[in-house]
């Protein structure tokens, strides 16, 4: 009997551990907890169930303290693997291991070509070219959305996926649409609450998102780290609004572990509240201090985006010296995108952290666009453009600071972009004194 995963796949595995398996991929690709878990009773059960193996080997690889990526390899690589998707998934998984992200993106875009159903697949495939720093990459990796797609089910987590690529686009309405579709088949899905977090951002809805975000967020998995990036999304509206206690008060909360969430989430946040005068420059309310998150990252970074949030965790420290020496290691790392960027944003940001804002400024303006093309969302590249706004400021550009808060007025209204304008054109007063 062929016995198969939830997408339809033939899995080489015990009947009656295939409903088990399925749980522990459907947990992994929609965001829960629990995933871990269950993968680990699966291998137990069926020891030679090679995918499964390979699927642990594939969370080690991404961060997870749950398995061994070389033993689950070398299970995976003795175990059953009977059909062809199978043996190219084990394959795969093991340029991964070995290989790192980048050495191995051209064998999963390979595999996505042949398999475009294993939706395990696809979200590799997809995550390699959102985080290569290629700005041609994100409408491809959307096409591979979309291909997948049309191979499967309707499914929430693909709704949501396809929701976020279009809320990044600009098309707001198109991705509400989306969003709303995937908390229909799956109401407390992070797939689906995510994207509504992101419309509601980027229209400049920041009361109704926040109405609508806290009460949905006590529906959801309590356990799952993923929840912590939407506390995230509720401190962004906060600050929109002026709440800087509110969204200090969300602070601990965000990013949900260490491993990913939380230095990502935390220096964008704790950077966004000292620039505006929440919080003293240099100082954070959190002990240990999140800047302590960048230590082990200082000589090398999995992926660009990781590598912009080191830099403003050390920025968070006003640990100018840091940001140099990062400036200096950054030079060297072999992530897409890395030596070209890392560097310039670490000495502006220590021109910054010094009180030099005119030298921040004249080393952050060439990577203006270029920071845009990190990964990651709009919403969490923005706090590039919040920084080179307030170093214009302080610089006394008064005209180029307006510039830009009026482009962003533009496309959202803000009570707090409506407030720095003013500012700016006041002669920036209240910045400078907040």
């Amino acid at each position: 009997m062929t016995v198969t995963d939830p997408w339809g796949l033939p899995i080489s595995c015990a009947a009656e551990v295939a409903p088990m398996y399925g749980e522990a991929l459907r947990r992994f690709h929609d965001q829960r907890s629990g995933e871990a878990e269950r993968l680990a009773e699966v291998v137990r059960q069926d020891p030679g169930f090679a995918v499964g193996h390979a699927t642990a080997a594939l969370m080690a690889a991404f961060g997870s303290e749950d398995f061994d990526a070389q033993a689950e390899m070398k299970a995976a690589e003795e175990g059953r693997a009977d059909h062809d998707w199978e043996r190219s998934f084990v394959a795969a998984t093991r340029h991964l291991v070995d290989e790192g992200m980048w050495g191995a993106q051209g064998r999963w875009l390979a595999h996505h070509d042949a398999y475009p159903a294993d939706l395990v697949g696809m979200t590799v495939a997809a995550f390699t070219l959102l985080m290569d720093t290629d700005p041609e990459h994100e409408a491809e990796a959307k096409r591979r959305l979309e291909r997948t797609m049309d191979t499967v089910e309707e499914d929430p987590a693909l709704l949501g996926f396809l929701a976020m690529f279009e809320q990044d686009f600009g098309n707001l309405d198109r991705a509400h649409e989306l969003a709303q579709r995937s908390l229909d088949l799956d109401p407390t899905g992070f797939a689906g609450g995510h994207p509504l977090s992101h419309v509601y951002f980027e229209t400049g809805d920041h009361q109704n998102g926040l109405a609508w975000l806290d009460p949905w967020l006590a529906t959801t998995d309590s356990e799952a780290t993923f929840k912590g990036h939407l506390v995230w999304h509720g401190a962004l509206h906060a600050l929109a609004l002026g709440d800087g206690e509110g969204a200090l008060a969300r602070y601990p909360h965000c990013g949900g572990s260490n491993a990913g969430g939380m230095l990502i989430d935390g220096p964008s946040l704790l950077w966004r509240c000292q620039l505006l005068g929440h919080v003293p420059s240099g100082t954070d309310p959190l002990d240990p201090r999140v800047s302590t998150l960048a230590a082990p990252l200082m000589d090398k970074v999995p992926f660009t985006f990781v590598g912009v949030h080191v830099a403003l965790a050390l920025a968070t420290a006003g640990d100018a010296d840091g940001l140099r020496q990062y400036a200096h290691n950054a030079r060297g790392f072999d992530a897409p995108g890395a030596a070209e960027i890392l560097p310039g944003l670490a000495n502006g940001l220590a021109a910054y952290v010094e009180g030099d804002h005119a030298r921040a400024v004249e080393i952050l303006l060439p990577l203006e666009q270029r920071l845009w093309q990190v990964g990651g969302s709009r919403a969490q590249r923005e706090v590039f453009e919040d920084t080179l706004i307030h170093a214009l400021i302080r610089a006394q550009r008064y005209d180029e600071a307006a510039t830009r808060l009026q482009v962003r007025l533009d496309r959202r209204e803000g009570p707090l972009d409506q407030r720095l304008l003013a500012e700016t054109v006041s002669g920036g007063h209240a910045i400078l004194d907040p």
